[in-house]
């Protein structure tokens, strides 16, 4: 009886221990000790960056865009391994408002963010200020949600409150590094917007930048509308030649500046990261000239059916909306005269030039000594290599060709929800061959079939038009909206839903977004304010 106790009792104590550590065996490693789901200590998932780890598409951002990008994906894959996660997404409403302020959130990327202000700062060269400095609309300050004001104070709220303190982006990191116990794993993809503006012609401050032939369509647009375009241009608060070398190269982040700030940075997680269980994924970047956001030769024969004289140029696709209303009113003639304008077509040499600062930013990080805690995902080369070749998916072929192509959403800049599950699969494969193997687990891939069968942007009847999402739009999302699928991409037709509108219902849309584009801009909001353009805040 003594030796059936003394048995008993052994096994009591291995059940205790067995609850605690399962055992595992792999080829590579032979039997293991691995903590089991409920003992092991919680993990971190961390975002940091601007629009595309946000969750951007179409010019807006909502709980639905965020739930299909790739950092959602990431966090789904790896909580399928059992492991605890922390992860918290600061969902927005249709309305762009914050579903539930209060929950504190991992996923900080902030639409628009670039190297200097993720730390709060505006990056002088970029508005015309000899000194960058601190800008409140990079911080979030605000102390109730009603009071948001911006899209930091959306995101990050309530970090604030709970540091004491307006927060950056990077303070908001540091709080919630330093405020955790366990390991976390930082994915950062901080960068690509200190080329975007150069590329894309559209944004910036002193002047704002806006790719429109305004001289050409102003007849076209609302009077009041017209009449503040033509004031912010003469009193040089709007540009509409983005594509010269001077306005790219004042857009660009130079890249002594760049790699002084990213060094900045680093220095600061040394000295003020507390927490020494934390892994960061930093990612490269790819061209920001090469999406569908810009039209070349082949586009506009194939929608508008001329050769049109652009040689190796591309024009951008706020430029191609308007030349499309264009043709809409059965004024094609103005277009042949449009596209003799060098400033609203970006050369083969002006591509040069910010393809060049790209990989100089690459260079930078590819060949810096990082310290052991900093995993390099090449992503840039990945995506690049998809613009170049196309990603080919249960045989259909996913090119960055605007709405036709399935890469992109109809803003021609942000990923489709495949591409975005392609990104979360190349983070994922690194974060196998690195931090997952110290847990003895493996984060499955996504299939990018399955991702692609319900993918509202991909042309699934092949009439060179996409569905799209079915989310309410404001502002620029409302002009994208219009090149939607008619049919909804039932096969039945061949035409957008701008197809189906009389011109002045067009113009009036587009009237109407370039608005809420440049009141963002104070003193053409006071002054559209003066002309009852808008009503008075009060």
């Amino acid at each position: 009886m003594r030796g059936v106790k003394h048995f008993f009792n052994f096994l009591l104590v291995f059940s205790f221990f067995a609850s605690l550590m399962t055992v595992a065996f792999s080829q590579e490693r032979g039997f293991q000790f691995r903590p089991s789901f409920w003992w092991s200590p919680r993990l971190m998932l961390v975002g940091v960056g601007n629009s595309l780890t946000q969750g951007t598409r179409d010019a807006v951002n909502n709980e639905f865009n965020t739930r299909n990008a790739y950092l959602q994906r990431v966090f789904l894959k790896l909580k399928q391994t059992r492991l605890r996660f922390k992860f918290v997404q600061p969902f927005l409403n249709e309305n762009e408002q914050r579903i539930n302020p209060w929950a504190v959130p991992t996923n900080l990327a902030v639409d628009g963010e670039d190297i200097f202000s993720v730390e709060g700062y505006e990056y002088g060269p970029r508005v015309g200020s000899a000194v960058n400095y601190i800008d409140d609309k990079y911080l979030c300050d605000r102390l109730q949600p009603y009071l948001f004001a911006d899209m930091q104070d959306k995101v990050l709220y309530p970090i604030n409150l709970l540091a004491g303190q307006p927060v950056s982006q990077f303070e908001a990191l540091l709080w919630r590094l330093n405020h955790h116990s366990g390991p976390a794993w930082v994915i950062w993809w901080v960068g690509t917007n200190d080329a975007a503006l150069a590329a894309l012609g559209l944004g910036g401050k002193n002047p704002f930048y806006l790719p429109i032939p305004f001289a050409w369509i102003k007849d076209k647009l609302k009077p009041g509308v017209a009449f503040l375009l033509e004031y912010g241009y003469a009193n040089g608060l709007l540009s509409f030649s983005p594509f010269t070398k001077e306005a790219i190269n004042r857009n660009l982040t130079q890249l002594e500046d760049f790699k002084r700030q990213y060094n900045h940075l680093l220095n600061r997680l040394r000295r003020e990261l507390r927490n020494e269980k934390v892994d960061f994924f930093i990612l490269t970047f790819p061209y920001y000239t090469e999406p569908g956001y810009f039209m070349g030769k082949e586009e506009l024969c194939y929608y508008f059916g001329n050769d049109f004289s652009l040689g190796k140029g591309r024009i951008s696709l706020l430029t191609f909306i308007c030349l499309y209303a264009l043709v809409k009113s059965d004024e094609s003639y103005r277009l042949p005269i449009i596209l003799r304008d060098d400033t609203l077509i970006m050369s083969r040499e002006e591509r040069r030039i910010i393809r060049s600062h790209l990989d100089d930013f690459n260079d930078f990080l590819k060949f810096h000594s990082w310290p052991s805690f900093v995993h390099l995902v090449d992503i840039g080369s990945r995506l690049n290599k998809l613009f170049d070749q196309g990603l080919w998916v249960k045989g259909q072929h996913i090119t960055r060709k605007w709405s036709r192509g399935g890469a992109f959403c109809l803003d021609g800049v942000h990923p489709s929800h495949t591409v975005h599950a392609h990104i979360a699969n190349l983070i994922l494969q690194e974060l196998n061959r690195t931090v997952m193997r110290r847990w003895g687990r493996r984060a499955s891939l996504w299939s990018l079939e399955s991702i692609l069968e319900n993918d509202p942007y991909f042309d699934h009847d092949g009439d060179g038009w996409v569905a799209g999402p079915d989310y309410k739009a404001s502002g620029r999302t409302k002009i994208l909206f219009l090149f939607k699928d008619a049919d909804g991409d039932t096969g039945s037709g061949s035409e957008a839903g701008i197809d189906t509108m009389e011109p002045d219902e067009i113009w009036s849309l587009i009237s109407d977004a370039l608005l809420e584009e440049i009141i963002t801009i104070p003193l053409l909001q006071i002054k559209a304010e003066e002309m009852g353009l808008i009503p008075v805040e009060k």
